[in-house]
């Protein structure tokens, strides 16, 4: 525990350039700061308490890696008690160990060991025994390491380390030393050489990971290794997809064997279908699978605990008068954002909206997406009246339009591997379109405009895979129902199964695409809103 007090150290994290904290959980290294950070009541959080869930999927911005994290500071989420959807099933506070298993830079790593020799087929479980031998071996030696520095340095762990230095050639040197890193393996050497002799019965993996097993038994504990992946996967290389479908059936393997280790890995769900296409079987292998959803009142939410923590840090003042709003009542979350937002918000159209609405509908329900433009919001607001009591309209639509093109062109690079000309065929059919518009009118206006530059491109390209392109990328809607205000969506960046279109069916374009494709608006002065956007209600629980 750090002496230093939790309020100095938030303020490492929370600063008046980035009220919200950091949009990258990745950068937190303080857990007890991260777990002040993080709101648990969230359907997200609640479907990784799953004890049966090896693969959790989710869109860049998610929040896989802060929900990963937060295996590792669980007992600072305790400071408002047990949540109240932790059942028998949940492992809230299952694990007492956790060790996270990779970093980009090993995972690269890793596959590359795996892949070996790309123009020379291998069986899947060949592939599978080579991932089980890099994990589990990076297992025990960051256990060995967890277990010495606590003052558990049992024969069991004797038994491991043996275990990783019996028949270590020259080959499993380099990859531990690529794998691991050079200070892992250094640390592991030196703990080597402190017991002297050897073991005279040599271990086989299977039986070294029994060993760690009851070792855990004896002590009343269990191990997590956490394995948050990169967002980017060449999904283009076959022998790649392979390599990642093998990784997958390995953990649903590991997992289904004991119950004192297990291991969860994130996965971009921007590639899932291909995830599903490289799996060797996907109905044995992505059983254990769930996927990370938000709803418009969530995100409303985490923001607003977040900019009550920063009120408290640096204008205590202002933070006195919310102590009495339940953040967990979405009547309180509403009305939170009432004491500092304007009753209404002017759209391109010189329409009113529900600020809140405005904002979300800009968003792909992504925590990160609302995060940083509610943050741009505050800082903006700040910078012109010189207090944070009140956002403006004005910061509010300078906001949206400062931080759509990045959200936009973070979705299109969220998807470089699967579709990497999404871009370049998309603003000719999109440039000067309308944002309402039939599967005809969209057909005829790529076959004018976008086929000319898939010819380029990708030749091969017809109108049903563009189509699909866009459906699954979020950047079409399907439906078109008119609204008082608006004219409402379903857009398939939620599902994992993405919608499918056909003639006659009546389409619409993400109001983060509108812009940033130069798109004509429509006759009748209607913004587009996404379902999920449309269906939020304020009042109540």
């Amino acid at each position: 525990m750090s002496s230093v007090p939790i309020a100095d150290r938030l303020r490492t994290y929370v600063t008046p350039s980035s009220p919200l904290g950091p949009s990258d959980a990745a950068q937190i290294t303080d857990d007890e700061v991260a777990a002040r950070l993080f709101d648990i009541h969230n359907q997200s959080f609640y479907k990784l308490l799953r004890r049966d869930l090896s693969v959790l999927i989710g869109r860049r911005g998610s929040g896989k890696t802060a929900l990963l994290n937060s295996y590792k500071y669980r007992k600072f989420l305790d400071r408002d008690g047990t949540p109240a959807t932790v059942g028998n099933t949940s492992d809230f506070r299952s694990y007492d160990v956790v060790i996270d298993a990779v970093t980009y830079k090993q995972f690269e790593d890793m596959q590359k060991l795996v892949v070996r020799d790309p123009e020379r087929f291998r069986t899947i479980e060949a592939v599978v025994d080579d991932w089980e031998s890099l994990i589990t071996d990076y297992f025990f030696a960051k256990f060995i390491v967890e277990e010495v520095d606590g003052g558990r340095k049992t024969e069991a762990i004797v038994t491991l380390n043996d275990y990783l230095h019996h028949d270590e050639d020259d080959y499993k040197r380099d990859v531990r030393e690529m794998v691991w890193g050079r200070s892992l393996r250094e640390k592991i050497k030196a703990l080597f050489h402190l017991h002297g002799d050897h073991h005279a019965n040599r271990l086989n993996r299977a039986d070294a990971l029994e060993v760690a097993v009851r070792h855990l038994d004896n002590t009343k504990r269990r191990a997590l290794v956490v394995f948050d992946s990169m967002d980017e996967y060449d999904v283009g290389n076959v022998t790649f997809n392979r390599t990642l479908g093998a990784l997958i059936r390995f953990i649903s393997h590991f997992n289904s064997r004991q119950d004192r280790v297990k291991i969860k890995l994130g996965l971009p769900s921007e590639i899932f279908p291909e995830v599903t296409r490289a799996s060797a079987n996907a109905l044995k292998d992505l059983i254990n699978v769930d996927q990370l959803s938000w709803t418009a009142i969530e995100l409303a939410q985490i923001a607003a605990h977040r900019f009550r923590l920063f009120l408290e840090l640096y204008d205590p003042d202002t933070a006195v008068g919310l102590n009495d709003l339940d953040l967990d009542r979405r009547a309180d979350v509403h009305e939170f954002w009432t004491q500092f937002f304007p009753k209404v918000q002017l759209n391109r159209y010189g329409e009113e909206e529900e600020p809140l609405t405005y904002i979300l509908r800009h968003t792909q329900l992504l925590p990160r997406q609302f995060l940083v433009i509610v943050q741009r919001i505050i800082m903006r607001s700040y910078a012109e009246l010189g207090h944070y009591r009140k956002c403006q309209s004005s910061s509010i639509a300078e906001a949206i339009e400062g931080i759509e093109p990045l959200i936009a062109s973070e979705i299109l690079h969220a998807f470089a591997h699967v579709y990497p000309f999404a871009e370049a065929l998309c603003r000719p059919v999109f440039g000067d379109f309308p944002t309402v518009f039939s599967f005809d009118e969209l057909e005829n206006k790529w076959r004018k405009k976008g086929r000319p530059v898939a010819k380029v491109h990708v030749p091969d390209l017809d109108v049903a895979e563009f189509m699909e392109m866009v459906v699954r990328m979020g950047i079409v809607g399907v439906g078109q129902e008119e609204k008082d205000r608006y004219y409402e969506g379903s857009f398939a960046y939620d599902s994992l199964a993405p919608l499918s279109i056909g003639e006659g069916n009546a389409l619409c374009l993400h109001p983060i695409f509108s812009r940033h494709f130069n798109a004509a608006g429509n006759d009748k002065k209607k913004a587009v809103i996404p379902k999920g956007v449309a269906g939020i209600r304020w009042g109540g629980r």
